[in-house]
């Protein structure tokens, strides 16, 4: 080789030829402003043209570091110097490889005075045998550095993705650490909230003991008093009792003829109260009998017309013959409806009576109000008594010693009476406020279940227009199913005819068959044509008849539901109405046991007054008339407060009748609307309801 090349410049390669022979065009691979060397050959001239073509990659990448690799191979020799390369043809390979390492430090190739140097080079790389021989360990030495380095950066990379690894792991257990040590703190501050509480608990406890021992401390010193008392008021009585021994048959006799005179009073008070009062019972168990009877009757004959209805129904596949029938139900129901109407009408003439009860209660009201008027005189009359016994007991102290000391006995006895007396009268007053109380209650609850059952009804009757509503879109759905179960049955006979049709234009094919196999394939086309189409229809039948059975089904429920709803409606009436008939029970049972304390009352106030009357023969005769005085009006308060509480016992007890017929009443309504619209349900569709 005589030639040396020199390329220039970074844009484009300016192409020199020397007198020793020309330049061969190389292969640039990654060009780059810096050096590029390339191998020559003497060849004729070629003018080589400034087009670029397209480069084929090495199947290596070339390394940031100063390498200089030869290698003989197919893409032939590679020379690279800070990130730029060469490439040169195979061809020119062959004939030898430069050396790039010992020009690298070369100022440019524009330097004119070097070019002896390179041919210099090139004809002692000639002269060494090629590249391949000095330069062959250092390739292989380089070829392992970098593979080593590789290797170094692989495990590198390996190690630090595995410490990452760990890392992370190392986080997410700390993190679980930290969320169970956050759980557990608060749970031990839940526990020391709890304990607090508990100990809380446990002094306010400890309080509540020690304010119970105080308080028992407190009464068993007030009981030693009350002994104490006790003992000093049985002498008390005892010298009562001898003093009061002379007064024992006046005051039998006296009581004897009081209470005689009590009894025909309370006699011809309370006889023409419970006359009125039986008259009014009996007028109203007569009116409620009565429409007890009246719908028995009605629900007998309900009861026969549905099992006609139910035979006719039977025996009957007509259409037409069932909606004539069902017009003769809707006219049944018109006639329960005018019944139903008539039964409002009976309940209420009930509510008036009611009213006219309650009316009788507000004037025994007011009779108690004036008896508590008289009660307030008694009470005058026993302070006056009390007045005058105190200045006769005072006029009787100068006499004699001994029957001040009766008389000052005589004194805290009778004041003790007039305790027992206004504690009394206390608690009549407070059985008669409770009881007015009781009475607004019941007359709240009466107009609360008139409303309910009210609304009951209005709820009814909207029932019944949805399921009318409900029975037209059932008998749309069937009209329709019907019209569509005849267009599917039309359908299907127009494909038999189709079938027909194709069958008989199939045996024709058959005859036709040595005539050509075209025509054939065109029938049998047709023939897939019509099969699919009929296949198409069916399926959209199908697919009808699943919807309008998905119809069917949901109107069957929307039935069951309003079934059910009003199912719960009545039950929840009926469980308030007997809600409110046992607390009427429990108040008549309290106003009893309100009875019976005041006759306990009674009774303890006449075995006093015999005491009196055997340890009262000392006494004067005024104050056994003022005892007598006191007694008598007691005996007749008493009577008159136990008339009172009858009669309110007895307006509670016709009230609670009045509710157990109300809702029976309802109930007997509800439930023939009920059984007409199972019964229409049935008639309809009895494999549903």
């Amino acid at each position: 080789m005589s030639g040396d090349a020199n390329v220039r410049g970074t844009a484009g390669a300016r192409h020199k030829a020397y007198p020793g022979g020309h330049l061969r065009r190389g292969h640039q691979r990654r060009g780059s402003p810096g050096r590029v060397w390339i191998c020559a050959q003497r060849t004729a001239p070629i003018r080589i043209p400034k087009t670029k073509k397209k480069k084929k990659k090495a199947p290596w990448k070339d390394t940031p570091r100063s390498l200089i690799r030869c290698r003989s191979s197919q893409w032939g020799c590679l020379s690279i110097h800070d990130g730029s390369s060469a490439l040169i043809h195979p061809r020119s390979s062959q004939r030898g490889c430069r050396n790039t390492a010992q020009k690298s430090a070369a100022p440019a190739p524009e330097d004119a005075p070097k070019k002896p140097q390179k041919s210099s080079s090139s004809t002692a790389n000639s002269t060494n045998g090629g590249p391949g021989g000095p330069q062959g360990p250092r390739a292989s030495s380089g070829c392992l550095g970098l593979f080593a380095t590789t290797l170094f950066y692989v495990a590198l990379i390996g190690a630090a993705g595995f410490a990452a690894f760990h890392l992370q792991q190392v986080v997410e257990e700390f993190r679980h650490a930290n969320a169970k040590h956050e759980e557990s703190a608060r749970h031990n501050a839940e526990m020391s909230g709890k304990m607090e509480s508990v100990v809380q608990q446990v002094d306010s406890l400890r309080s509540v003991v020690d304010g119970l021992e105080s308080s028992l401390g407190i009464t068993r010193r007030e009981l030693e008093a009350a002994v104490t008392r006790m003992k000093r008021g049985e002498v008390e009585t005892r010298r009562v009792e001898e003093a009061l021994q002379k007064l024992q048959n006046d005051l039998l006799k006296d009581l004897s003829d009081g209470v005689k005179e009590v009894k025909e009073a309370r006699e011809l008070d309370f006889s023409s109260l419970e006359k009125t009062v039986e008259e009014r019972l009996a007028e109203v168990s007569q009116s409620i009998t009565a429409s007890v009877v009246e719908f028995t009757e009605a629900q007998g004959e309900v009861q026969t017309q549905l099992a006609d209805l139910k035979a006719r129904l039977g025996g009957i596949d007509d259409p037409t013959l069932i909606k004539q029938e069902l017009s003769a139900i809707v006219d049944v129901v018109a006639e329960i409806k005018t019944a139903n109407q008539a039964a409002d009408a009976t309940a209420d003439s009930l509510r008036q009576q009611i009213g006219a009860v309650r009316e009788e209660i507000q004037t025994r009201n007011r009779e108690v109000s004036s008896f508590a008027g008289e009660i307030q005189s008694v009470r005058t009359l026993v302070q006056e008594t009390t007045g005058s016994l105190r200045q006769s007991l005072s006029a009787a102290e100068a006499q004699v010693q001994t029957v001040k000391e009766q008389s000052e006995a005589l004194q805290s006895g009778v004041e003790r009476v007039t305790h027992a007396a206004r504690s009394v009268e206390e608690r009549a007053d407070a059985a008669a406020a409770q009881a007015q109380k009781k009475l607004e209650d019941l007359d709240v609850r009466v107009r609360a279940s008139e409303e309910a059952s009210d609304s009951l009804s209005a709820s009814l009757s909207d029932l019944t227009v949805k399921i009318e509503s409900l029975f037209a879109k059932y008998d749309a759905h069937e009209s329709s199913f019907a019209s569509q179960g005849g267009a599917v049955e039309k359908i299907k006979a127009d494909l038999k005819q189709e079938l027909e049709a194709v069958k008989s234009s199939m045996e024709e094919l058959r005859s036709k068959v040595s005539a050509g196999g075209e025509p054939i394939r065109s029938e049998s086309q047709q023939v897939d044509d019509l099969e699919m189409k009929f296949q198409s229809k069916l399926d959209d039948h199908d697919d009808a008849i699943a919807a309008l059975q998905e119809v069917l089904q949901k109107t069957s429920q929307e039935v069951a539901g309003l079934s059910e709803s009003m199912a719960g409606a009545e039950k929840s009436s009926v469980e308030e109405l007997r809600s409110e008939v046992a607390a009427l029970s429990g108040e008549q049972t309290q106003l009893q046991a309100k009875d019976s304390d005041l006759d306990l009352q009674v009774e303890e106030l006449k075995a006093r007054l015999a005491a009196l009357e055997e340890s009262g023969s000392g006494v004067k005769p005024e104050q056994l008339e003022s005892l007598r005085t006191t007694v008598g009006a007691l005996e007749s308060k008493a009577a008159k407060l136990e008339g009172h509480d009858e009669a309110i016992a007895a307006a509670a007890g016709r009230t609670a009748d009045d509710h157990t017929d109300t809702p029976r009443l309802s109930e007997g309504r509800e439930g023939r609307k009920r059984f007409i619209v199972l019964q229409k349900c049935r008639n309809v569709s009895p494999g549903w309801c």
